[in-house]
């Protein structure tokens, strides 16, 4: 078995169509983490792979075709050619539109593609030396494209799942070097911040007011992954006393891993709900996952918890050792009340141990209150002092795509597009209720809640019809349950659909008015849209 004169082509082509194919399906897999079970739950990827299909019957007739033609090998060149044109063609144009969050070219991204243009050429090429060596007739070589693409997605799996088992190894690799890293700075105070919402804005304040006294490196943005933690580390040096570090969880085991990786000597967990139900399963093993951070690896070390959670056994059997309740229960050593709440802010009175300090914000809704009062208490821990803690809080500004308020042509925009989970949207939407003016939520509603997913949305829909004038829905499925929690509620507003957010984006001149107050609640990711 071996290639025959002028198999170069099929081969080259094959790399061609396997490089451009391979960017939705890498893109897929970038959404979480590169695992291959999103490459098939991806809806562009399954509309790509439809479009192949319709390809492969049409290109594939025109060669069956051309069989009993006399110069059916220059016509089964020119369908193949035309084919290889017709399929890059198509992932480019699926690829044009803009994307809300495109695609990353890491290295990682760069070697998956990279793996899927050597694979199609791999198994081209072996499909090349089998055809030549059993003899056929050279005109059976062509359709060799159509079965690339026929079989792709299953090639791009195991190609996925083989690269992923290098790359577990390879973050092991990293992973360790960032416990060595951390771990060597002994006098070093490692913080964890984590809970199903929140986590972003407590870290930010706590990054703040910490800095009063001390040197603090904090993950950037969202970072939250082992990868996100490692690259922070990178830049901490002997100057640092206070390392910062967000802890996310999707699945199972995910702040086991972290905790073994920060290793933090202190903790904050902002609270518990069905945020990625979905992907964790149960309830019960949100919850077991998250109180992994109660477990501190100082001696003197302090998790504080917000005080909403202080009813679960867990909490209530601990908060005599190293749990320090916050929150807005006064019984918490530190505690806000007093809220008075508007459009420009809120003030309200913190509680240190007994002693009260009045404070301002910029920051929209009262969760911020509460976000604020579990950074005040950990900053507090460590000496900073409740008058330093008053004027940072005064400094705050907001987290962008967190309620952030945005001003223009006569229109105040809510942004919050990162909330994605049922307590974040009904704080929105509170917030909203602040405002004068005609209020507008546009959203796509939540995912990844499981079984709870339709009653959240629906319920979404009743808060919704509690504070809002004119309802803007995008998608399918989540915006019916959310239409459904509005006619619940007798909502007598005006109650828009769309097939896509650009869609509605383009509808803004029609529905917008000056004086207008626009709620923008949760951006789903691409994959998501339906």
């Amino acid at each position: 078995m071996a290639l025959a004169r002028g198999d170069w082509y099929f081969v080259v082509c094959a790399l061609v169509m396997g490089a451009f194919m391979s960017v939705p399906y890498v893109y897929a897999a970038q959404q979480d983490n590169y695992r291959v079970a999103e490459v098939w739950k991806s809806k562009r990827v399954r509309g790509a792979y439809l479009t192949d299909l319709v390809c492969i019957l049409v290109f594939g007739g025109a060669w069956a075709g051309c069989w009993f033609l006399s110069s059916r090998i220059i016509w089964g060149f020119l369908i193949s050619l035309f084919f290889t044109i017709a399929e890059v063609a198509l992932y480019i144009t699926d690829y044009a539109p803009k994307r809300k969050k495109p695609l990353r070219c890491t290295p990682r991204a760069l070697r998956a593609i990279t793996a899927g243009a050597l694979v199609s050429a791999g198994a081209v090429t072996a499909a090349l030396a089998l055809v030549n060596g059993s003899g056929t007739d050279e005109y059976l070589r062509y359709p060799l494209f159509f079965g690339l693409s026929a079989v792709y997605p299953i090639l791009f799996s195991c190609t996925l799942a083989t690269i992923n088992a290098g790359e577990r190894l390879n973050n092991l690799r990293y992973e360790r070097r960032t416990r060595r890293a951390l771990l060597a700075e002994r006098d070093l105070i490692r913080i964890g911040v984590t809970g199903s919402f929140g986590k972003t804005s407590v870290k930010r304040a706590l990054a703040a007011m910490l800095s009063v006294r001390f040197n603090v490196l904090a993950t950037p943005e969202s970072y939250n992954t082992p990868m996100g933690i490692a690259k922070t580390v990178r830049e901490l040096g002997a100057e640092h006393d206070v390392f910062i570090a967000e802890m996310g969880a999707r699945r199972r085991g995910d702040i086991s891993r972290l905790m073994r990786l920060v290793r933090p000597s202190h903790t904050i967990l902002t609270g518990v709900n069905s945020q990625h139900l979905e992907t964790f399963g149960t309830r019960e093993a949100i919850l077991r996952e998250k109180l992994k951070v109660l477990d501190v690896s100082a001696e003197d070390g302090v998790a504080v918890v917000n005080d909403r959670l202080k009813d679960l056994p867990q909490i209530r059997e601990r908060t005599a050792g190293n749990i320090m309740l916050a929150g807005g229960d006064a019984r918490s050593r530190v505690h806000y009340s007093d809220v008075a709440v508007c459009e420009d802010g809120s003030a309200f009175t913190l509680w240190f141990y007994g002693t009260p300090v009045e404070c301002v914000t910029r920051l929209l809704g009262e969760h911020n209150i509460e976000d604020i009062t579990l950074a005040a208490a950990m900053a507090f821990r460590f000496g900073v002092s409740p008058e330093e803690i008053r004027d940072v809080i005064a400094s705050l500004s907001p987290v962008p795509h967190r309620l952030q308020l945005i001003e223009g042509n006569g229109i105040r925009i809510i942004d919050d597009t990162f909330n994605s989970n049922p307590d974040g949207a009904r704080r929105a939407l509170e917030t909203l209720g602040l405002f004068r003016g005609r209020r507008v939520v546009l959203t796509p509603g939540m995912v990844e809640l499981g079984e709870d997913e339709p009653a959240e949305n629906a319920a979404l829909g009743r808060h919704i019809a509690d504070v809002a004038d004119v309802a803007m829905l995008v998608g399918g499925k989540r915006a019916r349950a959310i239409n459904c929690g509005l006619k619940e509620r007798g909502f007598s507003g005006e109650v828009r659909f769309y097939r896509t957010l650009a869609e509605a984006q383009e509808d803004f001149a029609k529905v917008l008015r000056v004086g207008d107050v626009l709620l923008l609640l949760n951006d789903l990711p691409d994959h998501y849209e339906d």
